[in-house]
């Protein structure tokens, strides 16, 4: 990770260091000492670490740093920081929310559903928000696979798409029109991340790309719906969406394993949706269909896109 450090003379400076080392390495690297700096801030609202023996052992990224982070090095150590980070977790129990599920024991890491908006967009939004934790490039994720569709004739023929290349690309744009696996295929390829889709109503992880990229994000389906899965940070509110097999391979196992966890206990709170056997019913026009194929007619034919559970 880059961290700029600031706040002792002579040691502003831009550095480079492992996301695995320690915080006694980042002062190592600055060439300070623990007399010289009594603690650190960095992050919005700020945050704050003492220098301590057990803080000194402790890595940067589960103190809550990365890449891009400005640090401040304090040599006073003032008593209105807003939140400090001490040598003991001494986090009270926390009670989780239905879309919750921890994946440590200290109460700091939750894995969690980010919800995102319920317009026929879901799919764009869940990738969006994955990847760079925002929503407002949905439209320009639609204009990606819409290009592709149409300079990759012989991947995505009439065969595939079920219309031609022309009328699906068209179709696509429009901000009602529902995303799926072509589209989630499409995107893995562009963006150079694997997704991996958590299906609510098998309990499996579909796995697009994985053996093409180390980096990873995941997204939720309940049958209907999209929606993005997030690890949380609660001391630092940091909010991970993509990970990495290679540098962090046993959190990435624990991830997956809460996943899952995560989907039985969405799918016991009635989040589950089986578009196969369950009625989807036209918000515009009340008619009922079983099954995405019959949706898809009705969309096609009618020009109706507002779908929902009965």
């Amino acid at each position: 990770m880059r961290l700029k450090v600031v706040g002792i003379t002579g040691a502003d400076k831009v550095i480079t260091i492992g996301n695995d080392k320690l915080l006694k390495d980042l002062l190592g690297v600055i060439e300070v000492t623990g007399d010289q700096c009594k603690g650190i801030r960095f992050g919005y609202p700020p945050q704050k670490v003492d220098i301590t023996e057990e803080n000194l052992g402790r890595n940067l990224e589960e103190l809550g740093l990365s890449t891009g982070e400005k640090v401040t090095l304090i040599s006073d150590m003032p008593k209105d920081v807003s939140y400090s980070i001490s040598g003991k977790n001494n986090s009270p129990p926390v009670e989780l929310k239905g879309n919750q599920v921890r994946v440590d024991e200290t109460n700091n890491e939750i894995l969690q559903i980010h919800e995102v908006p319920d317009d026929n967009s879901c799919l764009f939004h869940s990738i969006s928000y994955t990847k760079h934790q925002k929503i407002s490039l949905t439209q320009i994720l639609r204009e990606i696979c819409a290009q592709e569709i149409l300079s990759d004739k012989a991947k995505y023929n009439a065969a595939i798409l079920d219309q031609s290349n022309e009328d699906y690309a068209r179709w696509i744009l429009q901000k009602d029109a529902w995303g799926g696996g072509i589209e989630i295929g499409i995107l893995s390829d562009y963006l150079k991340i694997a997704i991996y889709v958590l299906d609510l109503d098998t309990l499996t992880i579909g796995k697009f790309n994985e053996d093409k990229f180390d980096d990873f994000v995941i997204i939720s389906f309940n049958g209907v719906h999209y929606d993005a899965v997030e690890l949380l940070y609660r001391q630092t509110n940091v909010r991970k969406t993509v990970f990495n097999l290679i540098s962090e391979p046993e959190l990435c196992g624990n991830v997956l394993e809460k996943t899952i966890e995560l989907g039985k206990k969405l799918r016991s709170s009635g989040y589950k949706f089986n578009t196969r056997k369950d009625k989807i019913k036209c918000n515009v026009c009340k008619a009922e269909f079983v099954g995405e194929r019959e949706v898809a007619r009705h969309a096609e034919s009618s020009g109706h896109y507002d779908f929902g559970q009965v």
